[in-house]
């Protein structure tokens, strides 16, 4: 499994739009890609944008407090990538990740919507799927954490 490369690059980003953008076009110059054209897909949590250039969505974080969410994130996908789970896939080349700005930034393939929706049996067979794997040793996820609200609700908890 290819560890993640750290980078870093001061940028001025702010959580605006503009900001994000600062940060997109002094990733996708570190990168090796073209981000001229871009468009943003989604401003929240992280902001998205899809590049004009190359089926790719660079993924900007809002802060390193979300690096190593971010790390976590790209070798789940490698895991399940190469269990041939269908995954969204982080792009190999450029290296993963980028700090830019103080901000976790990552590249994944595109993935291009169909005209059909999934089926609840299409999903629950990848679930399943899913759920049949096992946790490598080399990946540790955080613990599951319900609310008490939610806790009160399971007759198995007392």
């Amino acid at each position: 499994m290819q560890a993640c490369r750290l980078v870093l690059i001061e940028v001025r980003a702010g959580g605006t739009s503009a900001g994000a953008a600062k940060v997109l076009t002094a990733s996708c110059r570190q990168a090796g890609l073209d981000g001229d054209g871009a468009s943003l897909i989604r401003l929240g949590e992280n902001a998205l944008f899809r590049l004009a250039a190359h089926p790719v969505v660079v993924r900007i974080a809002r802060s390193t407090e979300y690096l190593e969410s971010s790390r976590r994130e790209v070798r789940v996908s490698r895991w399940l990538s190469a269990e041939g789970f269908p995954v969204t896939r982080v792009v190999d080349d450029p290296e993963q990740l980028l700090v830019v700005g103080g901000h976790p930034v990552t590249f994944w393939h595109l993935i291009k919507e169909c005209d059909r929706k999934a089926t609840y049996g299409e999903l629950g067979a990848v679930l399943r799927d899913l759920h049949s794997f096992s946790l490598p040793d080399t990946l540790a996820l955080p613990p599951i954490r319900f609310g008490a609200s939610q806790w009160a609700r399971r007759p198995d908890v007392s």
